[in-house]
């Protein structure tokens, strides 16, 4: 079985591995497996980003959008930020890729969307660390779980884990620089099995 790292920003696919390499408009390597999206960090020219998203995503290699998302811990506003992951979501809809989530004390908005746009395709909050109370909000909802190498520390998140559903969780390394094996390998040790349905999300990927 190969592993699936499904958000990582410095990480390639290996024998192995699959790699969901997250990438920017403007600077996005279509080579390999990738996502595409806004940061909400990054919004400057998000209009002349989002030009060149709309065609970097129709990449067959690109099998998901994002990250994007809601981040409450920046100057840039709320408002601002919903519009543009509004515009993600109906691309991830019409374009029938799974949607990648960057999500910072904004979880009752995020919920509100996806109440309003009721999505077909699947949505995945990337670097899950909260409590049990915010995971099973989120669960109820649809909203799929990915963990990062939090996981391997961090003793509440690792008991939050545990309770989560097979098949309703991810792994990533994100920014850092470990092998997404020991996220795996720490997941089994506190579930004795772990179920990554990767070929209902990423069909494309071989």
């Amino acid at each position: 079985m190969k592993f699936l790292d499904v958000h990582s920003h410095k990480q390639k696919s290996s024998s192995d591995t699959i790699v969901i390499r997250n990438e920017y408009p403007f600077t996005a390597d279509t080579t390999d497996w990738f996502s595409v999206g806004i940061h909400p960090w990054y919004l400057e020219d998000w209009n002349e980003q989002w030009n060149t998203l709309v065609n970097v995503a129709e990449h067959p290699n690109c099998v998901a959008i994002g990250e994007c998302g809601l981040d409450k811990n920046i100057s840039e506003s709320l408002e601002l930020q919903k519009i543009i992951f509004e515009k993600h979501i109906e691309l991830s809809e019409s374009l029938k890729k799974p949607l990648i989530i960057h999500c910072v004390k904004s979880y009752s908005e995020l919920i509100s969307c996806k109440k309003k746009f009721r999505p077909r395709q699947m949505w995945i909050l990337h670097g899950f660390n909260k409590n049990q109370s915010v995971c099973d909000m989120l669960l109820r909802e649809g909203i799929y779980l990915s963990f990062g190498k939090e996981l391997l520390t961090n003793e509440k998140l690792q008991n939050v884990f545990k309770t989560i559903p097979q098949g309703s969780y991810f792994f990533e390394t994100d920014n850092s620089d470990i092998d997404i094996s020991e996220i795996y390998h720490k997941a089994r040790e506190l579930k004795g099995e772990i179920k990554i349905f990767t070929e209902k999300l990423f069909y494309s990927i071989d």
